[in-house]
């Protein structure tokens, strides 16, 4: 069977310092090389790794040879199992024929970078699942996705697809969501000199104010003492957990190990931002985590599931049904409003939810802030929570 690997050919040189980078097909009688259509720099070609290196394309240029070489060798072995014997140098040549001319690779398309942003290990599971949402929904909604290039979108195309989505993303904020997600893929495009084409800048994004998503004390209260059936109670309990944490976030919970409760505290990464996290864990919290103690996961709800979505939905579900509109976000927003009403500053409120002002991230590398001051805070919305009369 023929060996084939990737060659850069410096016996030819061109005008922009660049050599033909050639497919080298060997065999014990016969070897040559068959032209990809691309042209490298020295440096931009590690022959030992048989990979482009120090390109601004690169991935997508060795996605493209690896799927060309692939394909290269599938098409070698058909057609020997087709002759029943060795191919000769000129059957080779030319069953292989212009494969590289057929197939050059298209820089311009929008998949290639939308899959970039998918596989991109050093963003968060759920950011890549987002970027992937988004890409089905231009897949959907276009005819050729495999070969739409970002000069095939423009302002027209923008608010077509606004158009589009909008019966299965009735709100703004959900379609605005999506078209982020296009616009970072733009810019990430246009940074690596793929496109020069940017229809955002004539096309709004649009957004609706966010409706208040915070119980009251009074409606918080009813929902902790409300007599619930025994498959209820799992739900509210896990609500109250997160707004015992903090606001935690579903996933954040639920993925939770039992060797992440230290000495007290919940330590974890944040899933959505990597922000480190050290909650205390107030008895009111530990009450609920020892009801539902966990053997590989903190709390037992997610030991024999394979993802935290479908609990988090069935919890939404009953929420929902025991007051109207209730999900499992409405107890990072509670924290946040209760902490208000009490006069907790806005800095520790801040501090609470993770949030940091972009502007003060230097800043705080040199400050060691307090975090007792977070746990007092937590502490005194706990207690007016139990304290503050129906």
């Amino acid at each position: 069977m023929a060996t084939l690997n990737y060659y850069l050919d410096k016996r030819s040189v061109k005008k922009d310092g660049t050599h033909p980078l050639k497919l080298s097909i060997n065999t014990k009688e016969n070897s040559f090389l068959l032209s990809t259509e691309i042209s490298l720099k020295p440096e931009q070609w590690d022959p030992e790794q048989n990979t482009v290196i120090k390109h601004k394309q690169k991935v997508f240029l060795n996605a493209h040879l690896s799927a060309m070489l692939t394909e290269a060798e599938q098409i070698l072995l058909a057609e020997k199992q087709k002759k029943g014997k060795a191919l000769t140098k000129l059957q080779m040549k030319t069953a292989l024929g212009n494969l590289f001319k057929r197939k050059q690779i298209q820089t311009g398309e929008v998949e290639n970078v939308f899959m970039k942003f998918i596989n991109d290990s050093s963003k968060s599971k759920r950011t890549q699942e987002i970027y992937e949402a988004t890409w089905n929904k231009i897949k959907a909604y276009t005819a050729d996705s495999n070969s739409l290039s970002f000069s095939d979108i423009d302002v027209k195309w923008l608010k077509s697809f606004n158009e589009w989505m909008t019966p299965d993303c009735p709100t703004a904020n959900a379609r605005a969501i999506h078209f982020r997600n296009l616009r970072a893929v733009f810019n990430e495009a246009i940074d690596d000199e793929i496109t020069t084409n940017y229809p955002f800048r004539k096309f709004k994004i649009e957004h609706e104010k966010t409706r208040k998503r915070a119980l009251t004390v009074k409606q918080l209260q009813e929902l902790r003492d409300m007599p619930l059936k025994e498959w209820q109670k799992k739900y509210v309990d896990c609500f109250f957990l997160m707004f015992y944490l903090l606001g935690i976030n579903g996933i954040d919970l639920l993925s939770a190990k039992p060797e992440q409760l230290i000495d007290g505290r919940l330590e974890y990464k944040r899933a959505k931002t990597g922000t480190l996290y050290s909650i205390k864990v107030e008895p009111e919290a530990l009450n609920i985590i020892n009801r539902y103690k966990g053997k590989n996961h903190l709390l037992s709800f997610c030991d024999n599931r394979k993802d935290y979505r479908t609990f988090m939905c069935k919890m939404n579900n009953c929420l929902k049904d025991l007051i109207p509109g209730c999900t499992s976000y409405y107890a990072r927003h509670t924290v946040a409003s209760l902490a208000a009403n009490i006069g907790i500053p806005l800095d520790i409120i801040a501090r609470m939810l993770g949030h940091i002002d972009p502007t003060k991230k230097i800043t705080l590398i040199y400050i060691d802030f307090d975090q007792s001051k977070v746990d007092k805070a937590n502490r005194k919305i706990i207690d007016y929570l139990n304290s503050n009369k129906k």
